[in-house]
């Protein structure tokens, strides 16, 4: 059985996650390939689409279209209210149906995909080939937002779109959703999400109602995740050795991300503690300070972009704490890396968050938005010192029992196997 993962990217996020199952789905003895947009990886396995044999005036061609989506993204972000977050359109330079890759796999499975695959390009091309899908946001059923916050307009038809401050109904949003919409119709797409509680939101959305839809968590790499010397890090990194740690890895300018919050958090939690005996790490965007109006007597400290696995989970297991206060996830790939290094996760009460953070065993949750509880977590976890290292031992050992690349490659191949047996695929006819 041949697998074919589809993903812009192998890295950050969702091209994260992709490689780990694809990684992961290798080494249980499956054929599987990844195809992306942008490799970073090292993987012989990964295949960058611009390096297959299209010709020189494509190659070109992509590099143009390229250029103008950038242009493009950034004049339609002008548009949008500051609260939102990414919105992509369809428009793609890849032909990704034409790959070998593509004609060649038993099963397509889909991952993050804007700026990739145009569904009405795509689709149509693999009629009756069995398809997985698996959302790492709500893109693929909306008509343009990748994070719907509040708004279930994805239910109807979307239009009037808030995230693009518009009232017409019929907007961009709404002609992407009737695109996507038309696209996947008569298709066998088996959607996957990483929890229960983003499979409701699924189950909702008028796009993918017709759809079976699965849940089956994350996997992290044990063998690299695992749980340090805090000491050690903490002078690897020249961290300071004598404060309480708490880490922040995430985009600081998306509102999803929800950084004011931990921000807020963080004034009320000094109110309480000498600001002096708590510290915040980074990774990631490096923080413009000025957009927050952070207590100045915090001590932060900014790691930037961490691209190598070992070296992030050396500063997981230097802190003492990671904070996520996403407003939306998933499931929580962060959260997940944080307790496989036996640090304990501290998140709102959302998405997949509540499937690993089990309340003072493996970590603490807040309601959302809720800065309040939010500091009151975090100042438990400065004052708690022997019960703050039991929930990382609690988190280390759930992420063993649960959450293994060998036990998410095994469900993805029961899966494969059982839809495989159900489709029948014949090469569609060039007219």
């Amino acid at each position: 059985m041949k697998i074919l993962h589809i993903c812009t990217m192998d890295n950050h996020g969702a091209g994260t996650a992709a490689l780990r199952l694809h990684r992961g789905l290798r080494s249980i003895g499956v054929e599987s390939k990844m195809l992306v947009a942008y490799r970073k990886s090292g993987d012989e396995e990964v295949v960058e689409f611009k390096n297959y044999d299209i010709g020189i005036y494509k190659k070109i061609q992509i590099k143009i279209h390229e250029k103008m989506l950038a242009l493009e993204s950034g004049a339609l972000h002008f548009f949008q209210s500051e609260k939102y977050d990414l919105f992509s359109r369809l428009k793609t330079p890849y032909r990704v149906s034409e790959h070998p890759l593509v004609k060649k796999a038993d099963i397509i499975h889909l991952h993050w995909i804007s700026g990739m695959v145009h569904p009405n390009e795509f689709f149509p091309k693999i009629l009756g080939k069995p398809v997985v899908w698996t959302l790492h946001d709500s893109n693929p059923f909306t008509g343009g937002c990748h994070v719907p916050g509040d708004c279930e307009r994805y239910q109807t038809g979307c239009g009037a779109c808030p995230q693009l401050n518009s009232e017409k109904q019929d907007d961009l949003s709404r002609k992407i959703f009737m695109q996507k919409e038309a696209a996947y119709e008569g298709h066998g797409i088996h959607i996957v999400v990483a929890s229960e509680s983003y499979a409701e939101r699924v189950r909702k959305s008028r796009m993918f109602k017709p759809f079976a839809c699965s849940v089956v968590p994350l996997g992290v790499p044990q063998t690299t995740f695992v749980p340090g010397n805090k000491m050690m890090s903490r002078k690897q990194w020249k961290l300071p050795l004598n404060k309480t740690l708490a880490l922040y890895g995430a985009s600081y300018l998306s509102e999803n991300k929800g950084f004011r919050y931990l921000a807020e958090a963080l004034n009320r939690v000094v109110h309480n503690l000498d600001p002096s005996s708590l510290a915040l790490i980074t990774f990631g965007p490096r923080l413009n300070l000025s957009r927050y109006a952070l207590d100045p007597r915090i001590s932060v400290y900014q790691m930037g972009f961490i691209d190598d696995e070992c070296a992030l989970a050396s500063i997981y297991s230097g802190c003492d704490m990671t904070i996520i206060p996403s407003i939306e996830e998933s499931f929580g790939q962060t959260c997940l890396e944080s307790m496989a290094c036996g640090t304990p996760p501290i998140g709102f009460r959302t998405g997949g968050m509540p499937d690993m953070i089990f309340p003072y065993e493996t970590g603490l949750l807040a309601e959302l938005k809720n800065t309040k509880e939010l500091a009151d977590h975090i100042e438990y976890m400065v004052r708690n010192t022997k019960e703050r290292d039991e929930m990382g031992r609690n988190a280390r050992r759930l992420v063993e029992e649960k959450y293994s690349p060998r036990n998410q490659a095994t469900q993805y191949l029961s899966l494969y196997e059982r839809i495989g047996l159900s489709v029948q695929y014949t090469e569609p006819s060039i007219s």
